[in-house]
């Protein structure tokens, strides 16, 4: 039974990553050259936050396989190792989003598209996850484009505390409790979200 729900939640979390999670549409909402730069630290993070997924998955695979076959310790330890670096590089190029964010301001014409949207009447149109709504709302509503950068930053940093944990049960050649496991399909998931709803109510707004 453990197991079986255990394969669910990572079936949702590989659907609901089908779609590309990168936060690019909210760019336009900072003025000058600036753009540019934002533009490149973001793809980089997504970049680095999907190759960590990518890790990740293959991490969860050896503890797929071990339920007909010995637990594969090094293997696993060197999945979550690399997705570590993965998260922290990811984080790095999200924070540095957020500087340059806070150098360059932003438009206030695009700003004001933000605060006047329609988020409850999109989400109930698009039937999307209510909780991820609120939070993307409670920043773009706002206009505080910057806050909703910062909390992806915090998304991944919950999910490098939780691969951190994994890794020193792994460093000792134990097996980390399956909640761990569960823990971390289910930040990603929620990091996912929220940087996919982002995108996707922020290319909404701009073609208003």
């Amino acid at each position: 039974m453990k197991k079986t729900i255990f394969i669910l939640i990572v079936l949702f979390f590989t659907l609901t990553l089908q779609a590309l999670v990168d936060m690019n549409d909210i760019v336009p909402a900072f003025t000058g050259e600036a753009q540019g730069q934002i533009e490149g630290a973001v793809i980089e993070g997504a970049i680095h936050f999907l190759q960590a997924k990518s890790h990740s998955d293959l991490l969860l695979m050896e503890y797929e396989k071990s339920a007909n076959q010995p637990f594969n310790f090094s293997a696993a330890l060197d999945h979550a190792e690399k997705a570590i670096g993965e998260l922290e590089k990811s984080i790095e190029e999200y924070e540095k989003s957020v500087s340059l964010g806070k150098q360059a301001g932003y438009v206030d014409e695009i700003l004001q598209k933000f605060k006047n949207f329609n988020y409850d009447g999109f989400s109930a149109d698009k039937r999307l996850n209510n909780d991820v709504m609120v939070l993307v709302k409670s920043y773009f509503s706002a206009g505080n484009i910057l806050g909703a950068y910062q909390q992806n930053v915090d998304h991944i940093g919950e999910i490098l505390i939780t691969m951190e944990q994994i890794k020193e049960k792994l460093k000792i050649n134990q097996l980390a409790d399956i909640t761990l496991f569960w823990q971390l399909v289910q930040r990603f998931s929620k990091a996912a979200l929220f940087g996919n709803y982002c995108t996707i109510t922020a290319a909404t707004i701009f073609t208003q």
